[in-house]
C-alpha cells in the first residue's frame, strides 16, 4: 500500500515537472521511497533478504530525502552534515560487507545499521527543524505539512533505532508497523508540494476522483461509526440488543442512502472540494486584464456594446443583447445588440423575469430552467424569449442592490455546464459593468445639467441687461412730461434710445446663438467714466468723478464695460445714505488703468466679500434683485484681461478697484 502511494505521488509529480532541480530531487525521493517500501514489504513477508540489502535501501531512502531537504533552502554547513552522515553510514556498512566477503570475518551489519539509522534520524530531524525555523514567517504555513510529514517519518525512525541501540536488536512489532505508520505521512507531503509553487510542481487530481474518493472515505467513516454504535448496543443492550441492533442498522442505512442521493448535499460537497482542494478554473489576473482591455474599446463605440462583449467572451458566447433601465418609462429597453440581428422588445419593470433577477441577482440558465424549473421558483419566462434561437444565459447587472440592466447571452459553440466559478465570475463582471453603465448615465445627466447651467447663466445675464434697459426707458418716460420741449432733453433721449437699441440687438443675438464673439474696440476711459457719472446722477448720493486731463485708452466691449461700471456705482448708491459720498477716480500706473469706486456706505464684512459678493444668484435685495450684477462685473472685467479687487469695512464704506491694461492712443 505504501509503495503504491509513493509510486502514485511520483507519477503525479513527474507529469507536472517543469525541469526544476528541486522538483527532480523530490521525484527521486518518492521513487526511492516506493522501492524502499516494496523491499520492506517483501522482507517482512518472505524474510529472505540479507541485512546488507536492507541497510542499502534504508540508507538510500534517507539519502534521497536528505538531499531533497538540503536543496530546499538550507545553509551549506547543514547540507554537508546531512550528506556526510549517510555517506559514513553507507561506508561503514560496505566495509562490514567487504570484510565478511573477502577477509572471512564475521562482522554484524546491524552494528552499523542500528547506530547509523539512529544518527540519520537525528540529522533528519535537525534538518527539518532548521528548514522550518529558518523559513520566513510568511512561508512557514506552506511548508508546515512537509515538516510534519518528514518530521514524523524521521521521528518514528528515531524511536525504532533508539530501541535497537537500547536492546541491541530491532523490535519486530515496531519494524512491521513502520510501513503502516509511514502511510500517514504521504498525504502531508503531497499537500506540501501543492502549497509550494516555487518547487515548480503542480499535482493535479481530477475533481471526480477527489469527490468520489472523499465520498468513499466519508461512507467508510460513517459505517465505522455505525459499527461502533452497534457494538455498544450489543455490549449494553441486554436481551433486546439483537432487535435494537437490527433497528439501528436499518435506520443507519436509510440515513446513508438519503444522504448519498441528496442532490443538495452532493452539490455542496462538490463546491467545497473545488474551492478548497483545487486551483481556480480561471486565471483572474488574465480575466481582469482582458476585461480592462475590452472596456477600453469604447472610445469609438458605445460602452453598452462593449458591456455585452465583455460578458460574452467569458463563456465564449458568440452574441448577446443588453437591456438597460429606462427610468422615464419604467421599463427595460434594448440598449445594444452584439453580433445579433434580433429585434428585442422592451421588458416591463414588473415582469416576472425582472422581479426574479432583482430579488436575488440570479443568473438564469435557460437550459437548466427547461430541465429543472423547480430551481427557479416563481419564475415565468416571457413568451418572446422562447422565440430567440440559441438564447442561453441571462446575466444581471446589479449596482447598489439595484438592477441597472441585464444581458442575454447566446449558446457557446462548445456548450458546457456552468459551475460556481462561472457564475461567480459572470456576476462579478456584471456588477462591475453595471457601475460603468451607471457612470455613463451620470455623465449624460451631468452634461445635460451643464447645458442647462450654461443656458440659465446666459438667461440671467440677459435678464440683468434687460432690467437695466427697462430702467433707462422708464426714466425717459417719467421725465418726458416735464422736459419734452427741452432740446437738450430731446438729444439725451435720442442718445439713450440709440444705446438701448444697440444693446437690445445684442440681446437678440445672444438669444439666437449659443456663443457670440464680443466686439472689442478702443475705449477712452476718461470719457466712459464721465458717461457713467452722467447715467447715475439721477439718484442720491450723486457720484463725483476725478479723471484728470490725460486720455487713457483700453480695449474692451464698450457697452459691457459701461454697464458693469454703472452697476457698480448703483450698488454703491444702494449701500450709501443720501448724505454720503461716492467718488469715481481714474489714473494710470505702468500701463495699467486703475478705476476706483469709493463710497462711504454701510460696507461689507471680509467673509461676505470672500464667499457671497461675486456668487451668482445670491442677492441681498430680496425679490428686487437677480443676484447676478456683481458676478457680471467681475466676469466683464476678466473677459478683457483685467482684475477687480474689493476692500470693505462694515460701517466705513467700500472701495472697488478695477485694473485694465492700457493701449497707446
Amino acid at each position: 500500500m505504501l509503495s503504491a502511494l509513493y509510486a502514485l505521488l511520483a507519477v503525479l509529480l513527474l507529469t507536472s515537472w517543469r525541469g526544476q532541480r528541486i522538483g527532480g530531487y523530490l521525484i527521486a525521493a518518492c521513487v526511492v521511497s516506493a522501492v524502499w517500501s516494496g523491499v520492506h514489504a517483501f522482507q517482512i513477508v518472505n524474510g529472505t533478504l540479507s541485512p546488507t540489502s536492507m541497510m542499502i535501501v534504508e540508507v538510500a531512502r534517507a539519502a534521497a530525502w536528505l538531499t531533497f531537504l538540503s536543496f530546499a533552502g538550507l545553509s551549506k554547513s547543514i547540507r554537508i552534515l546531512a550528506h556526510l552522515t549517510w555517506v559514513i553510514v553507507l561506508g561503514g556498512g560496505c566495509w562490514i560487507w567487504a570484510s565478511n566477503k573477502f577477509l572471512g570475518t564475521a562482522g554484524d551489519i546491524n552494528s552499523v545499521m542500528i547506530p547509523g539509522g539512529l544518527a540519520i534520524a537525528l540529522v533528519g530531524l535537525v534538518v527539518v527543524e532548521q528548514l522550518y525555523r529558518n523559513s520566513p514567517a510568511l512561508l512557514r504555513s506552506s511548508i508546515k505539512a512537509l515538516a510534519l510529514g518528514l518530521g514524523g517519518m524521521f521521528a518514528y525512525d528515531l524511536f525504532l533505532y533508539s530501541q535497537g541501540v537500547l536492546f541491541n536488536a530491532i523490535d519486530d512489532a515496531t519494524w512491521i508497523a513502520r510501513g503502516a505508520v509511514n502511510i500517514l505521512f504521504v498525504p502531508l507531503m503531497a499537500v506540501a508540494v501543492r502549497r509550494n509553487p516555487n518547487w515548480d510542481l503542480n499535482i493535479f487530481v481530477s475533481r471526480q476522483v477527489v469527490f468520489y474518493s472523499t465520498s468513499l472515505v466519508a461512507v467508510g467513516l460513517y459505517l465505522l461509526l455505525m459499527s461502533f454504535g452497534g457494538y455498544l448496543l450489543l455490549l449494553y443492550g441486554g436481551e433486546w440488543s439483537g432487535i435494537a441492533r437490527v433497528l439501528f442498522f436499518a435506520g443507519a442505512v436509510l440515513v446513508l442512502i438519503t444522504l448519498l442521493f441528496s442532490s443538495v448535499l452532493r452539490a455542496r460537497l462538490k463546491v467545497f472540494l473545488s474551492k478548497h482542494f483545487f486551483q481556480n478554473k480561471y486565471d483572474y489576473r488574465e480575466e481582469w486584464l482582458r476585461l480592462v482591455g475590452t472596456l477600453a474599446e469604447f472610445e469609438d463605440r458605445s460602452v453598452r456594446r462593449v458591456v455585452v462583449k465583455a460578458l460574452a467572451q467569458i463563456v465564449e458566447s458568440p452574441a448577446g443583447i443588453l437591456w438597460t433601465r429606462n427610468n422615464d418609462n419604467e421599463v427595460f429597453s434594448p440598449a445594444s445588440v452584439y453580433e445579433s440581428d434580433i429585434s428585442a422588445p422592451e421588458v416591463a419593470i414588473d415582469d416576472s423575469l425582472v422581479r426574479f433577477i432583482e430579488s436575488g441577482g440570479w443568473i438564469v440558465d435557460l437550459m437548466e430552467y427547461d430541465q429543472h424549473p423547480d430551481r427557479y421558483d416563481g419564475l415565468t419566462l416571457p413568451g418572446w424569449l422562447n422565440k430567440i434561437e440559441g438564447a442561453w444565459l441571462i446575466v444581471p447587472l446589479m449596482s447598489a442592490q439595484e438592477l441597472r440592466g441585464m444581458v442575454l447571452l447566446y449558446q457557446a459553440p462548445a456548450l458546457r455546464d456552468l459551475n460556481f466559478e462561472d457564475r461567480d465570475l459572470l456576476k462579478t463582471v456584471g456588477n462591475h459593468l453595471a457601475v460603468h453603465l451607471a457612470q455613463e448615465e451620470s455623465d449624460r445627466l451631468l452634461a445635460q445639467a451643464q447645458q442647462f447651467d450654461a443656458y440659465n447663466r446666459l438667461t440671467a445675464f440677459l435678464m440683468h441687461d434687460l432690467k437695466n434697459l427697462v430702467a433707462q426707458q422708464s426714466l425717459i418716460v417719467e421725465n418726458a412730461g416735464k422736459h419734452k420741449r427741452n432740446p437738450e432733453f430731446i438729444d439725451d433721449v435720442i442718445d439713450t434710445i440709440s444705446r438701448s437699441v444697440t444693446r437690445m440687438r445684442r440681446v437678440i443675438e445672444h438669444l439666437g446663438q449659443t456663443s457670440v464673439a464680443q466686439p472689442v474696440e478702443r475705449v477712452e476711459l476718461s470719457k466712459l467714466v464721465m458717461q457713467v457719472v452722467s447715467e447715475c446722477e439721477g439718484r442720491q448720493p450723486v457720484p463725483r468723478a476725478k479723471v484728470g486731463n490725460k486720455q487713457v485708452w483700453t480695449k474692451a466691449d464698450r457697452d459691457r464695460l459701461f454697464m458693469a461700471l454703472v452697476h457698480a456705482v448703483r450698488n454703491a448708491q444702494d449701500a450709501t445714505s443720501a448724505d454720503g459720498t461716492i467718488t469715481i477716480s481714474l489714473h494710470e500706473e505702468d500701463d495699467v488703468a486703475l478705476i476706483k469706486i469709493v463710497d462711504s456706505g454701510c460696507g461689507m464684512t471680509a467673509e461676505f466679500v470672500k464667499t457671497r459678493l461675486f456668487k451668482p444668484f445670491d442677492s441681498t435685495k430680496g425679490t428686487q434683485g437677480v443676484g447676478i450684477g456683481a458676478f457680471q462685473i467681475k466676469d466683464t472685467v476678466r473677459s478683457v484681461g483685467g482684475e477687480i479687487a474689493v476692500h470693505s469695512t462694515p460701517g466705513e464704506g467700500t472701495e472697488i478697484a478695477v485694473s485694465l491694461k492700457t493701449v497707446q492712443c
